[in-house]
């Protein structure tokens, strides 16, 4: 039976997760959600277990930010292998998940027995079934957790959408409260769509440190620190260099922004495949001198790029509506968007920022150089990006509360009547 469930009560919880990692670039660099998604139980209180992959020899359990890790021996990687034929790639990731599903469920059924935990918790799509079929072993509920979806692009073409079956079956897994995060990607209506019940899922926003994006900072120490030029207008991308991020459109355009305006500067943020790619396209268009690359960067890396820049531009393919998006709205910054997935929800052309057709590409040259022309027109975009992210986000501490009150709630539910 469960335990330690009653309101108020610390909770044990058992995560069951397919990285190996918390950070996407590095310890304390890239998204943060990951780590916050952890790290938000022991600072409330609760007891947190989670079992995830690592390399053989390495440690088998170790302390993490008050987590408690267990790790699951294996060489399998999780991602396909770029550069190799999509038949072996879909193979591995097939062959992988078949793995990954009965060696997580065996390691999590004997890792339950000694934590017994009062739920489980799924933390993307390969860790959905696996929280589930141990949940049921226990008789203990299960929490989904899930980063986004990427179904929403694929939704025409039968054949791509089946090969996602990752997500479409973590989407199907039974469970007591579906977390989605709401990306930009319409995941409330996917969730919908491939089965989650209504009254289960739970579709949260990102949440913000407002705090330290509104806190003023040395614009001339952040350009120092970033080295550019104390009149420059600088243009900033802040994502993980990976293709779906197409960065490459920025520097696209650099060329042609230089022609009008050669004070730009351009700053790149962050880490990733992509990195020796972008930096030699930089060099062949002619902008590496006016182009940072930044490298992973820490929190207050990032408030430095954030009050060294003048616009901001994100230009993905499937969605804009990402974490660094919300961080440059509440620190004030105008932002050129690419019109995809459910931007233009956020992003509204002409009021909070410039959005951008995905036919209308050509036209970012010359929306990036009449901004940076134009300081009224960025402070009033800028004011009304921050206000707007002010009332539509949460602070970072409410959002994760909100994410923890889902499974402390679904483990409170579980409990006899008589036990409550």
């Amino acid at each position: 039976m469960a335990h330690g469930t009653t309101e108020g009560e610390a909770l044990k919880v058992l995560a069951v997760y397919p990285w190996p990692s918390f950070w996407s670039m590095g310890e304390g660099r890239g998204a943060a959600a990951f780590f916050l998604s952890i790290t938000s139980f022991p600072k409330r209180g609760h007891e947190l277990h989670v079992l995830l992959p690592g390399p053989p020899g390495g440690p088998a359990e170790e302390e993490y930010h008050g987590v408690r890790l267990h790790r699951l021996p294996t060489r399998l990687d999780f991602m396909p292998e770029r550069g190799r034929s999509r038949v072996v790639q879909h193979a591995r990731i097939l062959r992988s998940y078949v793995a990954w599903r009965r060696l997580a469920f065996r390691a999590g059924r004997s890792l339950a027995g000694a934590v017994r935990p009062d739920a489980l918790l799924g933390m993307g799509a390969l860790g959905a079934p696996v929280a589930r079929s141990v949940a049921e072993s226990l008789r203990v509920p299960n929490v989904t957790r899930l980063f986004g979806t990427s179904l929403g692009e694929v939704l025409g073409n039968p054949v791509k959408l089946a090969l996602r079956y990752p997500e479409i079956i973590a989407f199907r897994t039974p469970a007591d409260a579906v977390v989605v995060c709401d990306d930009g990607s319409a995941g409330d209506e996917i969730a919908l769509r491939f089965g989650v019940p209504a009254d289960r899922l739970v579709f949260l926003p990102d949440g913000v440190d407002k705090r330290a994006l509104t806190t003023p900072r040395d614009r001339a120490a952040a350009r120092r620190s970033l080295n550019i030029p104390p009149d420059a207008g600088v243009v900033l991308s802040v994502s993980r260099l990976h293709p779906e991020k197409h960065v490459e459109r920025l520097l696209r355009a650099a060329p042609a922004v230089l022609a009008a305006r050669p004070d730009a500067a351009f700053v790149v943020a962050g880490d990733g495949e992509e990195g020796p790619r972008l930096r030699a396209l930089a060099a062949d268009l002619g902008v590496a001198g006016r182009t940072v690359f930044t490298g992973a960067l820490g929190a207050d890396g990032l408030l430095d790029a954030y009050a060294a820049a003048d616009v901001f531009v994100t230009l993905s393919d499937r969605t804009n509506v990402l974490n660094p998006l919300h961080e440059a709205m509440m620190s004030g910054l105008p932002v050129v968007a690419l019109d995809t997935g459910r931007t233009a929800r956020v992003v509204r052309d002409g009021e909070t920022g410039v959005l951008l057709p995905v036919a209308g590409l050509a036209r970012l040259a010359d929306a990036l150089v009449a901004l940076l022309s134009d300081e009224t027109r960025r402070r009033r975009l800028g004011a009304a990006a921050r206000a707007d992210a002010d009332r539509r986000l949460p602070d970072i501490e409410e959002r994760q509360s909100m994410e923890v009150e889902v499974v402390a709630r679904a483990a409170r539910a579980s409990r006899p009547a008589d036990a409550r």
